[in-house]
């Protein structure tokens, strides 16, 4: 007599193991649960009123010559009154901004003399054109 086996023809199920993953979700909770609150800043801003319109700064052209003359806004400038011209510049409010055109063939030495007194004068919106 001989007995035969019962087995079973199912093949075994492969299943994932989760609990690694709920514990790398907890530890995530966890870390935003604490850092949630230090992210979060107040920033406040001054809103704008309708009543108050800013006031537009005009430009000032200044050009150097190739023989190293000056032009203020078109109009010939002697090099002794540089100086004080920058400084009632400066001191408007709000400050123009002063556009330097140079001409292609003028010196270094008179650009950088008209910086030098610009920076002297406290002149802080300065451009500088070719």
């Amino acid at each position: 007599m001989s007995f035969a086996l019962a087995r079973s023809h199912t093949a075994p199920e492969a299943t994932i193991n989760v609990t690694p993953l709920i514990d790398v979700m907890l530890a995530l909770v966890v870390v935003f649960m604490i850092a949630a609150p230090i992210l979060v800043k107040r920033l406040t801003l001054p809103l704008a009123s309708g009543h108050e319109t800013l006031a537009i700064a005009e430009t000032v052209h200044l050009g150097i010559g190739a023989d190293g003359t000056l032009t203020w806004n078109d109009q010939a400038l002697l090099p002794q009154l540089l100086r004080e011209q920058l400084r009632v510049l400066a001191q408007k409010q709000p400050q123009p901004e002063l556009r330097i055109e140079v001409a292609s063939s003028a010196s270094y030495q008179s650009f950088a003399s008209v910086l030098a007194d610009a920076k002297a004068a406290n002149v802080e919106r300065i451009s500088v054109l070719r």
